[in-house]
């Protein structure tokens, strides 16, 4: 697995003030000798991008030991910017207490419990029904989730914007056809990078880390999606 990291640049036109940026990085899978690099190049590009917020996108920790690795990253990046965070399958696994106690503790956010509201937009961590969390201010509605299949009920609920992970882009890719990545496209249709569904722009990570190190054609990354005024 290559030991880079890229950082996606995506621009999506939303109700959100002018040049607003959220760095989203999901699937860090910490815990493995390949993932310990992960954390450093997370930290990195947030110093590179100066976002407005680093959301984390579950699939953060595949054991207890990885614990205090995700702790550290927690408490380096909540000194640059705000940290959001979501449970992933792996986190459920772990014991999502255990993870949620590390992030909250850590100086960040359990967006599961509560929505962050900044100058312009709100990023939630559930599909609520259209307007059960926040008020209709003109601010962009931005739902930071672990599975792409939640874009039908974030799309029925009113969200501008979805970033998801969970599929790692298929992890090998043979070939790109209408923004699906193939040959995992056959198996999950959410597999590709960007997704429009109704008013609703998806934006799906390849993970920033693996728990199993194979790729092929399927760089590791972050998004960075910078909500731009319709």
């Amino acid at each position: 697995m290559s030991r880079e990291l890229d950082v996606r640049h995506e621009r999506v036109a939303t109700r959100a003030r002018p040049g607003a940026r959220l760095l989203y990085a999901s699937d860090l899978h910490l815990g493995w000798p390949w993932t310990r690099c992960v954390p450093n190049q997370v930290l990195a590009a947030v110093r590179a991008t100066q976002p407005d917020a680093l959301l984390l996108g579950g699939d953060l920790c595949d054991g207890a030991r990885s614990l205090p690795a995700l702790a550290a990253l927690v408490r380096s990046a909540r000194e640059l910017t705000h940290v959001l965070a979501v449970p992933g399958n792996h986190d459920l696994r772990l014991g999502a207490d255990r993870v949620r106690a590390t992030v909250v503790e850590s100086g960040g956010a359990w967006l599961v419990e509560r929505a962050h509201a900044a100058r312009g937009f709100v990023v939630e961590g559930r599909a609520l029904a259209r307007g059960a969390e926040t008020a209709n201010d003109g601010s962009a509605r931005v739902l930071c989730a672990h599975r792409p299949a939640i874009v039908s009920a974030a799309a029925r609920a009113g969200f501008d914007v979805v970033l998801a992970g969970h599929l790692h882009g298929g992890q090998c890719v043979l070939f790109e056809r209408g923004g699906r990545l193939y040959p995992y496209a056959w198996l999950d249709r959410w597999n590709g990078l960007r997704f429009e569904l109704g008013g609703t722009t998806m934006l799906v990570s390849r993970g920033a880390g693996d728990a199993l190190p194979l790729r092929f054609r399927c760089p590791r990354e972050v998004v960075l999606c910078e909500l731009v005024s319709a």
